[in-house]
């Protein structure tokens, strides 16, 4: 992966080289090709030439006609060998290249996704999932005709066209010098649009980042929006932004609508100054047939370069802008550096210890968390309760290193969280959310996920926390049972069963650290109780950490934390706490009276 250094364009330029690198000999022997092909490609207009200028007496003198003239034998064949090759070359350097490219953006498109992986939800928070997607999409695909065609072709077309402006002042300097003019003043009307054109593509490219983003969170939320009765109103939107992308593309199309046209007219006009100048030269015997026919062909090879000018310049404008987009992504340094891997890891036992600490999610924000010290011995049960918003999730994010960690306020057995590889550290911690993300797979692989060790007894392991987890009865009565496949984030699923999932994924990887953020919140009192009792003896085994706001579910816990605005307010027993009379013992009263009325909190 390119070492993100900045943004400058000298970086740019050596990050992008590093993909290319790898992959040299391949590249070189490209070029080798392209330049051979060149040089046989220049080579047949002068076998041309030869051949006219052998026949044109022959053409004048009908009787003098005998057979086919060795040189015209000779030109004949020599252009039938030189397409060959030149045929074969072309192959060649196109197969090479264009491989390479493809090589490029299959490891540009590894990286970008491992760094992905390697950012913290923070990073997250700025950039929507539409703008990533259209970087990890389009942006990389410009970004490879950069490195295959918008190498590739340049380096054909300057070749064939030094070569040819060669052969040209070679073979008349004064016809060259009149035909060039327009040429080069179409290569400098060709440039100022096609940097317009970049301009537009810029623009383009962030409008259907935010069609993407705003596809995207609608497909995802689209039980809101139909809830909400609001198709109409993000149909509107969507055709606004739609229309946005639509007005660019239209830009574009009208300048390019404008470059063809006159491309077209100045090699017409290239063609009649040929015809004029030329053909008067050929009068005067300046210049033979053979000679100003030659001369149209090397124009025409001269004017493809000219042509293609715009395009390429295209291909590296929009290459260029679509890398530094994608580079903006690879220069975001991640917060976490995890340390490495050792092959003498220490095993993990479970004993948390939590000094002093104090966490913020951006230094001009106020701490969320303020001064928490609690510690919790290895195979305990640690209960966080407190209203909603006081930084009971925060407090595990912190515990799973999601976040970055101040030092010295975090341990694990004794050592700092910050000095166990994360790999390590979250591969021995068990972790339910509160919102459970399932993905579109079936209900087997998503209770699998992250489960390495795929034994014989792997379903049998897998029923058992299912059972655990209280999801025995609802799988029964699902089709195909667990190869059911899951909609879209689990939508198939109600709340209920999505949490039940999410805590068998947790219990069949059996860490020595679990943790339940208000994992029973959608279950009903009876199944929470059922769920509750099948994983008391998990809970046993491991140190637990339970966060709800209810009563019902953290009661038998060792010790129990009550948070509140980012402080512990109160801790102790469910009997220290109710007995204190105190934020929890009003929390307790409070579900025992709903409870009592039928209501469920």
């Amino acid at each position: 992966m390119p070492d993100p250094d900045g943004l400058n364009s000298s970086s740019h330029f050596r990050a992008l080289l590093v993909y290319l690198v790898p992959h040299t000999h391949r590249m070189v022997l490209g070029f080798v090709f392209i330049l051979t092909g060149q040089v046989i490609a220049v080579q047949i207009p002068r076998l041309v030439r030869r051949a006219i200028d052998e026949l044109g007496p022959a053409i004048g003198n009908l009787n003098a006609v005998d057979g086919v003239s060795p040189a015209v034998s000779v030109a004949f064949w020599g252009i039938v060998l030189l397409g060959i090759g030149s045929a074969i070359t072309l192959f060649f350097s196109r197969y090479l290249v264009i491989t390479v490219s493809r090589l490029a953006e299959q490891q540009m498109r590894n990286d970008l996704y491992a760094h992905l992986q390697s950012l913290t939800p923070r990073y997250y928070n700025s950039i929507s999932t539409g703008d990533l997607m259209t970087r990890a999409g389009s942006d990389i695909e410009q970004v490879r005709m950069l490195l295959g065609p918008g190498i590739m072709y340049p380096l054909q077309f300057g070749i064939l066209a030094i070569l040819a402006v060669a052969h040209m002042l070679y073979s008349n300097w004064l016809l060259t010098t009149v035909v060039l003019v327009p040429l080069i003043a179409l290569s400098v009307w060709v440039n100022i649009y096609t940097r317009r054109l970049h301009n537009l593509f810029m623009v383009s490219q962030e409008i259907y980042a935010a069609m993407s983003a705003t596809v995207q969170e609608n497909l995802s939320g689209i039980r809101v929006v139909k809830a909400y009765c609001q198709e109409e109103a993000e149909t509107a939107r969507f055709e606004e932004i739609n229309r946005q992308y639509l007005d660019k593309n239209f830009e574009m199309i009208r300048l390019r609508g404008r470059l063809w046209p006159i491309m077209r007219y100045i090699n017409g006009l290239g063609f009649a100054l040929i015809l004029c100048f030329g053909g008067w030269m050929v009068a005067v015997n300046r210049l033979t047939l053979g000679g100003l026919a030659e001369f149209i062909q090397y124009f025409t090879m001269l004017f493809w370069p000219i042509v293609g000018f715009g395009w390429i310049l295209n291909v590296i404008y929009r290459g260029t802008a679509s890398w530094a987009r994608i580079r903006e992504i690879l220069c975001a340094v991640p917060e976490i550096i995890s340390v490495p891997v050792t092959e003498l890891e220490p095993e993990i036992h479970g004993s948390i210890e939590i000094r002093n600490l104090t966490f913020r999610y951006r230094e001009d924000m106020p701490p969320v968390l303020r001064n928490i010290s609690v510690s919790i011995p290895a195979g305990s049960t640690l209960a966080i309760v407190g209203p909603t918003g006081v930084g009971k999730s925060t407090l595990v994010h912190l515990l799973l290193h999601l976040y970055p960690v101040p030092p010295g306020s975090i341990f694990i057995d004794r050592t700092d969280i910050r000095d166990i590889p994360l790999e390590v550290l979250r591969k021995n911690i068990a972790f339910v959310s509160q919102e459970i993300f399932l993905f579109s797979k079936s209900l087997k692989e998503n209770i699998l996920f992250g489960e390495e060790s795929q034994g014989s007894d792997i379903d049998r392991r897998m029923r058992s926390a299912a059972w655990k987890a209280g999801l025995e009865r609802d799988v029964s009565q699902f089709p195909q049972e667990f190869e059911t496949l899951l909609g879209e984030r689990g939508l198939t699923l109600s709340g209920g069963q999505r949490q039940r999932t999410g805590i068998a994924r947790a219990l069949i990887r059996d860490c020595p650290i679990l943790i339940l953020d208000d994992a029973l919140s959608s279950v009903d009192a009876e199944t929470e109780e059922l769920i509750l009792r099948s994983i008391q003896q998990d809970i046993q085994r491991h140190t637990t950490i339970l966060i709800s706001h209810r009563i019902s579910t953290v009661r038998n816990a060792d010790h129990i934390v009550v948070l509140d605005d980012g402080i512990i307010t109160e801790e102790g027993t469910h009997q220290d706490l109710v007995e204190r009379g105190g934020l929890y013992a009003s929390i307790f009263q409070r579900q025992q009276l709903e409870e009592s009325l039928g209501i469920r909190s």
